[in-house]
């Protein structure tokens, strides 16, 4: 009777055991079809219900990650912060474990973001350039005007003074 009970016990806790590393296993898998159809918010919940399962699952954990810095660089290319995006970006790619379509993802994402970095600074750039050029065209402007001002006055006075000795002459 004692070994039967027993028995009932041990198959018991097998399979509410095995129940909840088929749980896991489920939650895992959907973490990552979530995780690689980009719908991060979902993917960090469900992965998150698996490192509470399981903390030690490497994999969970690098896909967890993978799905909080995809979500960080969306965010920053969306307010065009290329250089914080790249730099999460380069993060997931570092990553050891973790979903391969995410970290080719990622390659591809840098090189994209730095293109756009680049072009970015180049603009602010040749808007420099353009900023000094219609600034130094004022100043010649501004020069011109002033030494026609200065001319203008100059001649006035000579007029003043040639006026000013006729009248002298005259008396």
């Amino acid at each position: 009777m004692k070994k039967k009970l027993l028995l009932i016990l041990m198959m018991i806790t097998i399979f509410t055991t095995g129940c909840n590393k088929l749980s896991e296993s489920e939650d895992f898998v959907q973490g990552q079809e979530k995780l690689e159809s980009h719908q991060y918010n979902e993917a960090l919940t469900l992965l998150s219900q698996v490192l509470n399962e399981d903390p030690d699952n490497s994999s969970a954990r690098s896909m967890y990650m993978q799905a909080r810095k995809m979500q960080s660089a969306q965010e920053y290319e969306n307010n065009q912060d290329y250089i914080r995006a790249i730099r999460e970006l380069e993060t997931i790619v570092n990553i050891n474990d973790g979903s391969k379509q995410i970290k080719r993802e990622a390659i591809n994402k840098k090189a994209e973001l730095e293109k756009l970095q680049d072009q970015k600074e180049q603009e602010a750039i040749r808007r420099k350039e353009n900023a000094k050029k219609v600034s130094k065209e004022e100043n010649s402007k501004r020069k011109y005007h002033t030494s026609n001002t200065n001319k203008e006055k100059e001649d006035k006075k000579q007029n003043q003074l040639q006026v000013s000795e006729n009248k002298k002459e005259e008396i």
